[in-house]
């Protein structure tokens, strides 16, 4: 699955790293790409 995430402060990024952490113990087959 791909999944497209932006962040726009330093705390968002923090959350969307450990989002993408769990998601990829899911699915290792994920495509992330991020902004922010």
């Amino acid at each position: 699955m791909k999944y497209y995430i932006i962040s726009g402060e330093a705390s968002g990024d923090l959350h969307a790293s450990n989002l993408i952490r769990h998601l990829n113990e899911h699915d290792e087959e994920m495509d992330v790409r991020a902004w922010g």
